[in-house]
């Protein structure tokens, strides 16, 4: 949930600066610039993982839930058409149709 948050802020930084690098008297040049230099500056920060959050922990009730949640993703196959496995690792694509015969 979190990594969704940030990545939500970093857009809207992003748009907050294009949005702001454009002041009046400065050329499409110049506003291009600035836009490209608050990108950079959001980038690296992001980067650097200098302004994120402390990690959270996830409390029993929830990591049960969660590990449950993971466990019966098992339960159900991977459907063939999907064509990919273990097995078919190396073979040319043409190959790969073995499950559908």
């Amino acid at each position: 949930m979190s990594g969704k948050r940030n990545q939500r802020r970093t857009v809207m930084a992003c748009i907050v600066a294009m949005a702001c690098a454009m002041l009046p008297g400065q050329t499409y040049a110049q506003a291009g610039d600035a836009i490209g230099d608050a990108a950079q500056r959001l980038l690296a920060l992001q980067a650097s993982n200098a302004a994120a959050a402390p990690a959270q922990p996830m409390l029993g009730v929830e990591a049960g839930a969660a590990w449950k949640r993971y466990m019966k993703s098992f339960d159900t196959a991977i459907p063939t058409h999907y064509g990919s496995s273990f097995e078919d690792v190396g073979r040319p694509p043409d190959a790969n149709q073995h499950d559908a015969d």
